[in-house]
């Protein structure tokens, strides 16, 4: 994925009429835009628009009071800001897209992380109920009740697994990171094949075999 960032950088002379109506648009608009003197301090757009209030006001009779204009000043003088009369405002254009892309494949990573972290803890508990199916804990033998090429389907019906539809194999839905995800269980003989599908996609797939198969006389 490639983003990219365009900056429009425009001087606008406070002193020209056509300037200040172009200012006056921007700090209306809805772009991300940041005005700097000419100097390079940031002038904050409550400032300025304060100052560009007071060329609309100039005219008139009557005239704002010492203490209007401190009020006004903001940390950065009014009267600094008519001097400098030239100003720096950089328009950042697709600044939003980009950091909703990046939000966006920022969420894609977290989706997956959370995917693959309950795919593998699913896997290693399909691992130990295989490795423990048929399994004698008090002598620690297998005795396998299926005769040999059964023991991956005699597991599978172990699990009392109920099938979301006709497909080969023992389709369930399963929940992962918040995730819908499809799991598929095939027998092959004495092993199974385990499948993840996510989205219409397949993600994950692993085979396993049965340790009782290695007790089958």
């Amino acid at each position: 994925m490639i983003n990219t960032v365009s900056f429009q950088i425009h001087a606008i002379n406070l002193n020209d009429d056509h300037c200040r109506q172009k200012a006056l648009e921007a700090l209306a608009g809805d772009k991300e835009i940041i005005f700097e003197q000419s100097d390079g301090i940031k002038l904050p757009s409550e400032t300025l628009l304060k100052a560009l209030n007071a060329f609309n006001n100039e005219d008139e009779s009557s005239e704002l009071s010492l203490d209007e204009l401190e009020e006004l000043n903001g940390g950065v003088g009014l009267p600094e800001a008519l001097v400098s009369s030239t100003i720096l405002m950089t328009m950042v254009a697709g600044a939003s897209g980009l950091f909703t892309s990046g939000m966006t494949a920022s969420g894609q990573s977290s989706i997956q992380d959370a995917l693959n972290a309950g795919i593998r803890a699913d896997i290693e508990s399909i691992r130990h109920d295989l490795s423990t199916h048929n399994l004698d804990e008090a002598t620690g033998t297998y005795r396998p009740n299926a005769e040999d090429g059964g023991i991956g389907q005699d597991f599978i019906n172990a699990l009392e697994l109920e099938d979301i539809d006709g497909k080969p194999g023992t389709q369930t839905r399963e929940s992962f990171g918040g995730e819908s995800v499809i799991r598929t269980i095939e027998a092959n003989g004495n092993s199974i094949t385990v499948t993840y599908s996510h989205s219409g996609q397949q993600i994950q797939t692993t085979s396993m075999v049965s340790p009782a198969s290695g007790w089958l006389s």
